[in-house]
């Protein structure tokens, strides 16, 4: 397995990644097209504040974590976290080693802070990101609303020394 930083070859390997994955960012879309998906790597691939790292298995994309920062002087310090992984692999060694990439990202590219939010029931992966430093730093009640019930929304976050 390899990791590396996405290229616009890619969009449709990823395309497909991501209508095809669970994810609590952008992914699990149905409806994505590869235009869409041109426009948001376009996007990425334009701003040093963003990274989305893609884990390679036999020339297919078997999962991906993005980072999205902004250039704002009060928020720029910090990133958004998402990660999607397919099912048919080892969801947290690929997690683990996107996520340890992405940690290296963050401090090579003046990022101080990551961040994200999931779903309280994913509790395999809310471990694999305390496994790998990140602290909850706190949840809102009811605040998704997923398969027909009302679920807690846990916030995460680790600082990048």
């Amino acid at each position: 397995m390899e990791i590396r930083s996405i290229v616009m070859k890619d969009v449709e390997n990823f395309t497909n990644l991501l209508v095809s994955v669970d994810t609590y960012g952008f992914g699990g879309e149905a409806g994505r097209s590869i235009s869409s998906t041109e426009n948001l790597l376009s996007d990425v691939l334009q701003d040093a504040k963003k990274q989305i790292l893609v884990a390679i298995d036999e020339d297919q994309i078997i999962g991906y974590l993005s980072l999205f920062g902004n250039h704002s002087d009060m928020t720029g310090h910090r990133a958004h976290v998402s990660l999607g992984i397919i099912k048919a692999v080892d969801q947290d060694k690929v997690g683990r080693d996107l996520l340890n990439a992405g940690i290296q990202w963050a401090g090579d590219n003046g990022i101080y802070r990551l961040e994200l939010s999931l779903p309280v029931s994913i509790t395999g992966l809310i471990e694999l990101y305390k496994n790998l430093g990140f602290l909850v730093e706190g949840e809102r009640i009811d605040s998704l609303y997923i398969n027909g019930e009302y679920q807690n929304e846990l916030y995460l976050y680790r600082l990048i020394n």
